[in-house]
């Protein structure tokens, strides 16, 4: 009996022991779980500090992938993009598809291509307009660039071509003018941007802060039409002149028949062609008879694009996503031209320019 009464006081005891010790266990490893998960986060955001540099990115191989910097120029940085007067219009063409973006001036694998638009220098064209755009745009600092295309391809998801444009003058950091054909090894992803002035003086260049997306056009003539009223919402007026950057063999039809169809005087109105060299597999001869066929007759007897069977076709199959651009309630000055269809042309007293 006594062992027994022995044995049940230690077990007493030893009951009494444990749970006096329990709220301690608790504590010690509730305070080492937060002490491994403080050290976990710090060394994360260590190691992240030390290969980023830039908020969100990385490096691969010495290879900058993300190009936003906290030093960035910003949109409408110190109201530039608020006192612009002159539009300039980048028409898109394609959209990335690959994460390879500095690879986008050479390797067709980056963009989406249709058939007729492979081994056709497209790449090289498409960097082309855009270092032309922001060109023009350091020439005139009362300017705004727009590059302009919505999301024309189902295949490749709602990916815009005025998106997929600014991000590549991002990821070549072009917006310095820095041409990448005449210098390929500058790759100088980590440098602000930056032009001289009149001077000979280093000065940081606004055209990122003016430069903006028109996501909604389809073709050329919404490119135009489109752009202009994206240039209404960020200034709140109409632009004084315009320049359009885009192949060569596309002039006729920007200046004949959609600046005439908009009324936009000529006087106003500069185009510049900028096409690929003939040793990327671009041919001159074969794109301008292709534009005659599939865009310039069209466009003569159906300015606005509203009853060719074939600009229909195209503007059906460029807005997979049924996207419809708002700018009948951000330029109602200009309703009216935006819905009409012709192919008698509008009168002038309809436009405000």
């Amino acid at each position: 009996m006594f062992i027994n009464r022995s044995r049940g006081i230690m077990r007493r005891n030893r009951n009494y022991s444990w749970r006096r010790m329990l709220p301690l266990l608790i504590l010690i490893l509730v305070s080492v779980g937060l002490v491994l998960s403080i050290c976990i986060l710090v060394f994360n955001f260590s190691f992240l500090e030390t290969i980023h540099g830039v908020r969100g990115g990385y490096h691969l191989e010495g290879k900058n992938l993300v190009w936003v910097r906290d030093d960035t120029v910003s949109f409408n940085e110190n109201s530039a993009a608020d006192a612009a007067t002159h539009l300039i219009i980048v028409a898109g063409h394609s959209v990335l598809i690959s994460g390879n973006v500095e690879k986008a001036a050479h390797d067709e694998s980056v963009w989406f291509l249709l058939d007729y638009q492979r081994n056709r220098g497209l790449p090289e064209a498409i960097v082309s307009h855009i270092q032309a755009g922001i060109q023009i745009a350091l020439d005139d600092e009362k300017s705004l660039l727009i590059f302009s295309g919505g999301e024309t391809r189902a295949i490749t998801g709602p990916e815009t071509e005025g998106g997929s444009y600014f991000r590549v003058a991002d990821a070549l950091n072009l917006w310095d003018g820095r041409d990448v054909f005449q210098n390929e090894t500058d790759v100088g992803y980590h440098h602000r941007f930056r032009k001289k002035n009149s001077k000979g003086g280093i000065k940081q260049s606004t055209v990122r802060a003016r430069t903006v997306t028109e996501e909604y056009a389809t073709d050329s003539f919404e490119n135009l039409l489109f752009s202009i009223c994206r240039f209404r919402e960020i200034t709140g007026f109409y632009p004084r002149r315009i320049t359009v950057i885009s192949f060569s063999f596309k002039r006729e039809r920007f200046e004949t028949l959609h600046a005439s169809a908009l009324h936009w005087p000529l006087r106003h109105f500069e185009y510049v062609g900028v096409d690929p060299p003939p040793s990327t597999g671009f041919d001159i001869v074969e794109s301008t008879n292709g534009e005659k066929k599939n865009s310039l007759v069209p466009f003569q007897s159906d300015p606005y694009g509203c009853h060719s069977e074939i600009l229909q076709q195209k503007r059906k199959d460029r807005n997979p996503f049924s996207r419809k651009a708002p700018y009948e309630l951000t330029c109602p000055e200009i309703s009216e031209l935006l819905n009409w269809c012709g192919p008698e042309l509008i009168s002038r007293t309809k436009v405000p320019w």
